[in-house]
């Protein structure tokens, strides 16, 4: 098998800790394709977006979510996905949590620390770091006391952890927070996890600004869904528009 992957991206991040917790032997090829604009991601996927697995017999399987399951289904232990059906759902209900709201938080703080000089960027940083801290009080709620989100590690540990650092980017105070802090602790010492995490930190440090991680070669910039969303949601249509207009917007390609 192989999988388009990129290792700032927690949607493949995600997938590659599946992989490597269940010993899944994978070939990896790093991609964005709103950044590099290589072809053979955009051949593999119609969106054009990481993660994308690629079976031995060429057939494809995209979306991060999709493909966890599908790893699940195919080697099933050790067990990404709790037993029990009520947990299950949790799980999933936590994972969209954090594939969906943070991502959005995310990008929406680091795209107003790009655009600097916006009169909405301030306002921008202050939504985004009220939301993350809202955030990860419900992760707090979530745990409940437990070790992990569904009592063994599961999927929801998983998304959970390439979104949570987020927080710390923010320099949100977390010292409330014990039952996520104990859990993010004991996160780190999966080797699964700490390996994304070598990864993710190596990639990091390579970037020298936030455009260079945002930004494509023709200036545009990734927006989807819920990415869209926040920042209508939280009045800051304006910006959304000046970028439409200057055409610095980029959507995932229409399906052929």
């Amino acid at each position: 098998m192989k999988l388009f992957t990129f290792a700032t991206s927690p949607y493949a991040r995600k997938v590659r800790i599946v992989l490597d917790f269940k010993g899944i032997d994978c070939e990896y090829a790093e991609r964005c394709y709103s950044l590099d604009r290589k072809e053979d991601l955009r051949a593999a996927s119609d969106r054009a977006e990481v993660p994308v697995l690629v079976l031995d017999d060429g057939r494809t399987i995209a979306d991060s979510t999709i493909i966890c399951e599908y790893l699940e289904q195919v080697y099933p232990e050790p067990a990404v996905y709790p037993r029990d059906p009520y947990e299950r759902a949790r799980m999933r209900m936590i994972e969209d949590l954090c594939d969906r709201t943070f991502d959005a938080v995310g990008f929406g703080y680091f795209l107003a620390i790009l655009r600097a000089d916006a009169p909405e960027a301030s306002a921008m940083q202050s939504a985004a770091r009220e939301e993350c801290r809202a955030l990860m009080e419900r992760l707090e709620r979530e745990l409940d006391g437990r070790d992990f989100f569904c009592g063994e590690v599961s999927l929801a540990d998983f998304a959970a952890v390439c979104h949570a650092p987020l927080a710390h980017a923010m320099k949100i105070d977390l010292t409330d927070l014990p039952g996520v802090r104990a859990w993010m602790d004991r996160m780190r010492k999966i080797p699964a996890v700490a390996a994304d995490r070598e990864r993710a930190s190596k990639a990091w440090a390579g970037v020298h600004n936030i455009a260079a991680e945002f930004e494509g070669p023709d200036g545009k910039i990734h927006w989807r869904d819920s990415r869209l969303e926040w920042p209508v949601r939280n009045g800051f249509v304006d910006l959304v528009a000046r970028e439409f207009r200057a055409g610095k917007m980029m959507f995932p390609p229409r399906a052929s």
